[in-house]
């Protein structure tokens, strides 16, 4: 048997279901002909974002008005019969790839089954028409101006992939505290956790009209760029050879960045910490054997992913959300 998706009923479900009585009830009280259409410009204009949405609609008005403009034309002079329908539709596709509107073909194809349909083809057609067309997309574009705020499924992301991070820190602790244990971090699963974590930061952005980024998309990005600098730590951390006094310290400043991934203010502190064990590494004799020579060596290159871990921290500050800037 067929495994079936769990029924449930959406925001844009809903949205889309009273946007159609809407549209259908005010065209039918303006006494429009075809009035039902209007309901077919809502569902197609209807979009996940407030911008895809204005796109969808200015595409959707242009075509129709192409069509109109086309079909009227060519239909009062060669007559209304489905070969010059076919003739009409032959040419107006490829001029909305002209124009950029080819997302209003389905639209405007209704539009054109009006003009066929029609006795006459005079001004009270065009009003009918510019009129169902003012009203589907403008309640379309009224539903869409009601988006659900974005921002608690952000921190949840931003919460969820902090933990991740302290867990991985705590491991890298363990490894050093105890070395040549095993590491297994399912880095793929906070691969994915930080992929959708942007696609839903992109997503608010197309939300907002006055605003063409999103400091929770940035964040993402620059947790995706210490992401892989932790794989390689945990390669370096994974291949070490000998057991080295300094991994206590080392350890010391995992449980650091563990407590404190979190934290907007920790960097300047834990780079402190990070070069006085440069300092100390630099101070020490040279290892007697290839192998401690080899695990001194990953040291100082784990050393270097961290410096780099912690600069992207610092160059990217504090997560600063819009309505705390626009409220200062």
């Amino acid at each position: 048997m067929p495994h079936l998706n769990p029924y449930r009923i959406g925001f844009r479900t809903i949205k889309t279901a009273i946007g159609m009585a809407l549209g259908i009830m005010i065209a039918q009280f303006m006494g429009l002909q075809n009035f039902a259409s209007s309901a077919i410009l809502v569902v197609l204009c209807i979009k996940h974002t407030k911008v895809h949405s204005v796109n969808a609609i200015v595409s959707r008005f242009v075509s129709c008005i192409m069509i109109l403009i086309l079909g009227s034309l060519v239909f009062s002079l060669l007559g209304q019969n489905a070969l010059v329908l076919g003739l009409i539709v032959l040419l107006f596709i490829p001029l909305t790839v002209v124009f950029k509107v080819q997302e209003g073909i389905v639209t405007s194809c209704v539009i054109l089954l009006h003009v066929f349909n029609a006795k006459s083809i005079d001004l009270h057609l065009f009003i009918n028409e510019i009129l169902l067309l003012i009203v589907g997309l403008g309640i379309a574009f009224l539903m869409n101006l009601i988006m659900p705020s974005l921002d608690k499924t952000l921190n949840n992301y931003k919460t969820q992939i902090e933990e991740q991070f302290t867990t991985i820190f705590e491991s890298f602790k363990m490894t050093c505290n105890v070395p040549h244990d095993s590491l297994d971090i399912k880095f793929k699963s906070l691969e994915k956790t930080i992929s959708a974590a942007k696609s839903t930061a992109f997503r608010d952005v197309k939300n907002h009209f006055v605003r063409n980024e999103n400091s929770y998309y940035h964040y993402f990005d620059m947790r995706e760029e210490q992401l892989e600098l932790m794989k390689r730590m945990t390669f370096l951390l994974q291949n070490l050879e000998t057991d080295d006094h300094m991994l206590t310290k080392f350890a010391d400043l995992f449980g650091e960045l563990a407590h404190n991934v979190n934290s907007n203010d920790y960097t300047a502190l834990r780079l402190h910490s990070l070069y006085q064990l440069r300092l100390e590494l630099n101070n020490l004799e040279l290892p007697k054997t290839h192998e401690s020579f080899r695990t001194r060596a990953s040291l100082f290159q784990l050393l270097n992913e961290l410096e780099e871990y912690l600069m992207i921290k610092s160059e990217f500050g504090s997560l600063k959300l819009h309505s705390d800037l626009y409220n200062k």
